[in-house]
């Protein structure tokens, strides 16, 4: 009886596995050629931005007409300014523990 039962649980559809396989072998290669062609992309893209937004370019555009800018007027700058740092900073102040003073 274990004997028919085994034949049972164990029967396996090699032929369909196979071609599965294949198939999903086929899937990966085109995904796999998809991401590469969209990173292309992305790069080409990366480098016209670069290219477009570079002080050159933006100042060619001007000269072109093709961008209109007016300059920031003084009232609408803020500027920020750090304090002076004082000696007593730098300086290493002494920890005193009450403890070891006994």
């Amino acid at each position: 009886m274990n004997r028919s039962r085994r034949q049972k649980c164990n029967e396996v559809n090699a032929a369909y596995l196979t071609l599965q396989l294949y198939h999903l072998g086929e899937r990966r290669k085109a995904i796999e050629s998809e991401l590469v062609s969209l990173r292309t992309q992305s790069d080409i893209a990366s480098a016209q931005i670069a290219a477009f937004t570079s002080r050159s370019a933006l100042q060619r555009r001007l000269k072109e007409g093709y961008l209109k800018m007016i300059p920031i007027s003084e009232a609408n700058i803020v500027r920020l300014t750090i304090p002076p740092r004082s000696a007593d900073e730098d300086e290493i102040q002494p920890v005193i523990n009450p403890s070891a003073a006994r």
